[in-house]
């Protein structure tokens, strides 16, 4: 009848208002927080394990620098340096400071998203300068090498922005390190080779 079919209509009203209600609040139900990037990152690998990775990293050249200080690097008969050349002794300290600033930076811009591709690769040419330099005793490639560091670490330092304060003994070392190596090429302009590269060896041997 017609006041049965009135008096359904409340009743359907309020199941409608009661579905959009229903509905209006799930969409408007607040979504999973994400987990900040910082956060993400520290988890993974906090500072230490980057600072620690970076010098263990660095250590991998170690081999080549001691085997060649105790030989051929330190003969004065086989290499000219300059008088202002660091005593042996300095390296390792000094180079296990630099590469802990490294790795502690790498963290920082880690944190903020901001560490550059091309920061991780000067980091990966950084290492191999001691076995280009140390162990094959090619000292023009190594101050080849030196110039590409420099420009690729000025090419990257603005994205490190106030932590780039921690690069500056790195860049000062760095510097250092790339005159060196030119003053060792224009004393030793036929290169280097020890009794060890001038005596034949294999097949050779036999002639």
């Amino acid at each position: 009848t017609a006041l049965g079919f009135a008096s359904n209509k409340p009743e359907s009203m309020t199941y409608k208002a009661v579905i959009l209600a229903t509905a209006a609040s799930a969409l408007q139900a607040p979504l999973p927080r994400r987990v900040p990037r910082a956060a993400t990152v520290a988890a993974v690998a906090p500072a230490p394990v980057w600072v620690a990775g970076s010098i263990l990293g660095g250590a991998a050249g170690t081999p080549f620098v001691v085997k060649a200080t105790n030989s051929w690097y330190s003969d004065p008969t086989v290499l000219k340096l300059p008088s202002w050349t660091p005593p042996n002794k300095v390296f390792m300290p000094v180079w296990t400071v630099l590469y802990g600033l490294i790795g502690l930076t790498g963290y920082r811009a880690a944190v903020n998203s901001a560490l550059p591709g091309l920061a991780v690769g000067h980091y990966i040419a950084n290492l191999a300068w001691a076995p280009l330099f140390f162990g094959l005793k090619k000292l023009k490639l190594a101050a080849a090498l030196q110039f590409a560091l420099l420009g690729s670490l000025a090419a990257v330092w603005s994205a490190f922005k106030k932590d780039a304060r921690l690069l500056i003994p790195y860049a000062a070392w760095l510097s250092y390190a790339t005159i060196l190596n030119l003053a060792i090429c224009r004393l030793n302009p036929s290169g280097v080779q020890t009794v060890e590269d001038r005596t034949p060896t294999g097949v050779a041997a036999l002639y």
